[in-house]
Order: structure tokens, then sequence, then C-alpha cells
């Protein structure tokens, strides 16, 4: 990718992360407008504005030079002014609490609005449909999975994108065989459940891969496979130049391997390994395609909601690793790092950008909602504690508190972009 390209897409990343940051203000703005507070700006960006404009009621709508964040500064914020109705401080704390909440309000809004189209246009990995089948030999139709069956669980375990429980997750265990704890054998075999023609049925899918060193004749090979549960077993030879078709232990077929992959009845599969670790003939034992399911309208108005939930639910996982140390912090990133993902994300995959979208419109929303302090959820509790008091707490301790809490929120920031590069 040439530098200009790059340029263009960090310019992307950007313009999409304004976008949510501008979703996220713009809740607030209009929470407060509804309710008749009075708001000095609504900016785009921080620094030095390079335009701005004036309504007639002293609003300003700002542009500032760094584009990386955004504000909607209310009259009276941090400070009580009796005197001007429309002053933050001045209205009723159920009234400040909406208008605080709905910031991240807004982001889930569009959060649901971005899945929506993805789940529609290109679905997401946790749910899978199958889109072509290579029929093992002796094996019915009926009896095997087919083009258009959706696949929801293997093994019993449901397909969960909470704990990464992706169909190709799922199945990639098996490529090593496991063994069964009650019989000591190793299970060459799992049942994935499907749903077809409206129905639910389960489908016993072979793996087969055999521990074994192969002797065939004074010949001694890799690993033995079997690509579908029949008699007939693959060989790999101790070089890696080609695979054996054995067949009652004979050799019925030779198949060269070239630049480390194999043909095999039209399929391409890849060889690694070595003979004393143990060769792997990847993607050899299903013989079936798959891609994301794309769900109908309706559906996906449905589904939105599961999506976005399991996501909320996912980001409060990670927070509770974080904070436990189970999550190393060089695993995270900030805004930086997000510009940079998003950037490679979008070279990748210019369709990336709408799984980002509700993603990151999440992490928004989950993020402001945190108590805290100079997150919304933290300004929400002082204003929640003023509620049951009946007074305020003192708003220059408060300010202090906010204060204190954007330089840790700062350096935090720089500090997980640092690692997340350096490490």
């Amino acid at each position: 990718m040439s530098f200009f390209d790059w340029v263009l897409y960090i310019f992307i990343a950007i313009c999409a992360l304004l976008i949510m940051i501008m979703v996220h203000e713009f809740g607030h703005y209009t929470a407060g407008k509804l309710l008749k507070f009075k708001i000095n700006e609504f900016s785009i960006g921080f620094g030095k504005a390079i335009f701005q404009k004036k309504k007639k009621d002293g609003e300003i709508f700002s542009l500032r030079i760094f584009p990386l964040g955004g504000y909607c500064a209310f009259e009276g914020e941090d400070e009580d002014k009796p005197d001007n109705p429309g002053a933050f401080n001045s209205q009723k704390p159920w009234k400040r609490l909406i208008v605080l909440f709905m910031g991240a309000f807004f982001n889930f809004l569009s959060a649901l609005i971005f899945a929506a189209i993805l789940l529609m246009s290109f679905g997401y990995a946790d749910k899978v449909q199958i889109r072509s089948v290579e029929l093992p030999a002796g094996v019915e139709s009926s009896e095997w999975l087919q083009e258009g069956d959706i696949v929801l669980a293997v093994d019993g375990v449901y397909t969960n994108l909470v704990y990464d429980q992706y169909f190709t997750n799922m199945v990639a265990v098996y490529d090593a065989g496991i063994e069964n704890s009650e019989t000591g054998e190793i299970e060459n075999s799992f049942t994935v459940r499907v749903k077809r023609n409206g129905e639910e049925m389960d489908i016993v899918v072979y793996k087969g891969v055999y521990d074994e060193i192969a002797h065939i004749g004074d010949e001694e090979y890799g690993k033995l496979y079997s690509l579908d549960g029949l008699d007939y077993t693959y060989a790999v030879s101790v070089d890696g130049q080609s695979v054996l078709k054995v067949v009652d232990g004979e050799v019925e077929e030779t198949f060269e391997v070239l630049n480390g992959n194999v043909v095999i009845n039209d399929r391409t599969y890849s060889i690694t390994g070595d003979v004393d670790s143990g060769f792997s003939l990847n993607g050899a034992l299903l013989g079936v395609t798959a891609s994301n399911y794309r769900y109908g309208f309706f559906e996906a108005l449905g589904q939105t909601f599961v999506f976005c939930g399991q996501w909320v639910w996912k980001i409060l996982i990670i927070l509770w690793q974080l904070i436990t140390f189970q999550l190393d912090l060089s695993s995270l990133g900030g805004t930086v790092t997000t510009v940079v993902v998003m950037a490679e994300a979008t070279a990748a995959n210019i369709a990336n950008l709408l799984l980002l979208f509700p993603l990151i419109s999440i992490n928004l929303a989950v993020f402001n909602l945190l108590p805290f302090p100079a997150l919304d959820g933290a300004r929400m509790v002082f204003v929640g504690i003023e509620w049951i008091r009946g007074k305020p707490i003192n708003r220059k301790v408060e300010g202090m508190i906010h204060f204190i809490g954007l330089m840790v929120l700062l350096a935090f920031v720089i500090l997980v972009d640092i690692l997340h590069f350096v490490t």
C-alpha cells in the first residue's frame, strides 16, 4: 500500500471516528435544546477554531484543528448561576440526568442502526451459512451438510460472539483430534446442529486425523488423514513433497505438493509440520465452505438488539479482566490505536467500516457511562447525590475531581497507545 493510500485510509478512519463522536455530542445537544438548556457551543474537534458560525441566540458551532474529539458546552456547567434559569446547574436534577445520558443513548441508537445494516449486508462470523458442499463418496446428501444450512451449534455448544465461539474456531480444534475422556480414544468427528428449511437437525461431520505414522511397505510417512470418515485415508510424505491416497494399506493415487499446497478432487489444502511433530493437512476435513449468514430485514431488526447487547457484555468482561489484571494493558489501545486499527481494517476491506461503526459506538456509550471522574457516568453520580441530598457537593470540589479524572484518562490513553505499539 502506497503512502497516499495510507493517508487516505487514515483520513477515512478519522472521519468515521468524528461521526461517532459527533453523534454522542449531538445526543447531549438535542436533549439540552428540548429541555430548554442554554448551550454556548457545539464543537467538532479540540484546539484552535478553524471555522465558527454564531446563531442569533448566541450558540456557536465550531470546527477545531484537532479532529479527535468534540464537546457540547452548556452555560454554567461547572458553576452555579442561580440568576440564569437556562444554566446547566440551575435545571432540575432529572433534566440534567437526561441530558447527560442522551450522549450514550444516541451512540447506542446509532449502533443499532449500523448493526442492522451490517447484519443485512454482510452478517457476522458468529452465525454462518453453508455456501458450497463437496459431498463425500458414499454419503447420502440428506446425511451431510447442505448448501443453505444455517449453523447453530457444534457438539451442543451454540455459537456466541461474547466468548469467541465462532464456527471456524470451534471446529479447528478437531484438526488434531480430541481425546474422549471416558474411552481415551481420539474422536475424529463432531456434531453440527443446523437449521434447514425452518427445521433444526444434527449432522455428524468427520474430521478424521489419525495419530500414528503411516508405514506403507518399507516407506514411512506422516500422519494419516481421513477426509470423510470412510475407509481410505491420505498420508503425507516425510519430505512433504507428496500426499498419497491409501486404500487397505496400498497406495492408490499420488498427489504432488507444490509450494506447500496439494490439490485433491479440485480442492486445495496446505501442508504444514514435520514427521516428528506431526503433519497437518489444513482445511482438508470438512469439504464445505461457509460465509456469514445475512439476515432479512425483519430478522435483522430483532437481532440488532441481541448483537449490540452481546457486545456490551463482552466489553464489560474485558473491563473486568483489566481491573483484575487478567488482561495486559498492551492489548488495549487509545485514540491513535483506534484510528490505526480502523485504517487497517478499511484498507483490507471497506465493508469493515460497517462492523467498526457499531463496535466503536457501543464502546463510546459504555465507556462514557462508567462512573469515572470527567465521564458522563460520574457526572450523573454527582447529580444523583445532589438529588438525594437536596443540595450539591461543592462545585469547586466536583470540578477538581473531574479535572484530575480527565488528566488521568488522558495519561491512560497515551500510555496504552505507547504500550500497544512498542510491545
